[in-house]
């Protein structure tokens, strides 16, 4: 059955904003939002009466989440009126299927200019976390009265499974997590991680978090905020920067959505939405020149590799451990840092990375050759995918 993707290289990004990442931005979410959105449409050079689409995810009621939606971004760009617009959970992945619901939208005539932002941001007179409220609801109340109720202690599981199952060595994984800190100090925007670099041994004798994972294997909260700008081809013409075509958006999820109750603890919901990805896109797997991958927790590396087609199963931690994610390795990975060392954005910084990358603009950082990468988001049942071209 021949594989079907009307929206094939009908939208681009033409413009990026990232307010930089911070432990504590001093300033309410709504100021740092307006700083990225502001300047993605700077950056592509229209005017904010330009924009008549609007896409974001807010996650109400999730303790340390932003509450912006597109009610609020209306009003505080000043629009005069947008064509189309949504606060949605595409993929289960805030940032990139922000980005991906734009794509859809610009490719399929609802709008000409889609603005889609993330803002990850927190008051500080509440603490950082994942619980919803004191009530346990659903499976929750089988876990969280004992204990078992945040994303590592759940993905730990998971890993640990996985460790089980191929025999991963600690060096395997070090090797990408030493790396990530070096690429994130030629990260030229405010990150959270120390400006430091870190060893194997720094890595290997990091504080346990939930065995099998370490701090270091952890991403960062923050605040901060990105977002991009997708419009049609036609129109990136005459706009100030080279236009990113997007080939191909995928979410995934497998049979059974529950962290808990997953069938195989060895895939993620990855394997779902990489299915024809690189038949979807018309681009082949060995053309990516780089990628930037979903780094909530570092393990997440070894099931994106797999899900890809990058790695065969249980052979991701040899590749990766072999120093192919480097920036003069086979298949350079985050060289923004990731979420490890930049900040948790939900894969929108991911994205904008990708985008200054293919379009020469990232600094100290650019490779030599990037023509093509893909961007992931999301971890366990959850899970979304870009592929770019410039």
């Amino acid at each position: 059955m021949a594989i079907r993707n009307p929206m094939r290289d009908k939208s681009c990004i033409v413009g990026v904003g990232h307010s930089g990442c911070f432990r504590d931005a001093g300033v309410p979410g709504g100021t740092l939002v307006a700083r990225a959105c502001l300047q993605a449409i700077n950056d592509a050079g229209l005017e904010p009466s330009d924009v008549d689409g609007i896409i974001t995810s807010p996650m109400p009621g999730i303790m340390g989440y932003d509450t912006i939606n597109c009610n609020y971004l209306v009003e505080m760009l000043g629009l005069p009126g947008v064509r189309w617009w949504i606060d949605h959970h595409v993929g289960g992945v805030p940032g990139l299927g922000s980005v991906c619901m734009a794509a859809l939208a610009v490719s399929s005539g609802l709008c000409d200019v889609a603005l889609a932002c993330r803002l990850n941001w927190r008051p500080k007179d509440k603490g950082y976390g994942h619980v919803m409220s004191n009530r346990a609801q659903g499976v929750d109340a089988f876990l969280n009265p004992y204990g078992y109720g945040v994303f590592p202690q759940k993905f730990s599981s998971w890993y640990m499974r996985y460790v089980h199952e191929f025999g991963v060595k600690r060096e395997q994984l070090g090797t990408y997590v030493v790396q990530s800190r070096k690429n994130a100090l030629l990260n030229d925007k405010p990150i959270v991680a120390p400006r430091q670099a870190i060893t194997m041994d720094d890595y290997l004798n990091a504080r346990m978090i939930s065995d099998p994972m370490n701090l270091l294997d952890c991403d960062f909260p923050c605040d901060g905020a990105a977002a991009v700008i997708v419009t049609t081809p036609e129109r990136a013409k005459s706009l100030k920067q080279k236009p990113v075509y997007i080939s191909a958006v995928a979410t995934g999820q497998g049979p059974h959505p529950d962290f808990v109750f997953w069938d195989d603890y060895t895939v993620m919901a990855a394997h779902w939405a990489a299915k024809d990805i690189w038949e979807r896109a018309g681009i082949a797997r060995k053309d990516i020149n780089f990628q930037q991958i979903y780094d909530g927790f570092a393990p997440f590396i070894f099931y994106w590799m797999e899900a890809l087609g990058f790695a065969k199963r249980g052979e991701a931690p040899e590749f990766v451990g072999s120093g192919a994610l480097k920036p003069d390795g086979i298949l350079p990975t985050n060289l923004n840092g990731g979420q490890l060392n930049e900040g948790r954005l939900h894969a929108l910084g991911h994205t904008v990375e990708a985008t200054l990358q293919l379009q020469g603009r990232a600094g100290a950082r650019q490779l030599k050759k990037a023509d093509a990468a893909v961007v992931t988001g999301g971890g366990l049942s959850v899970a979304a995918i870009m592929v770019l071209h410039r």
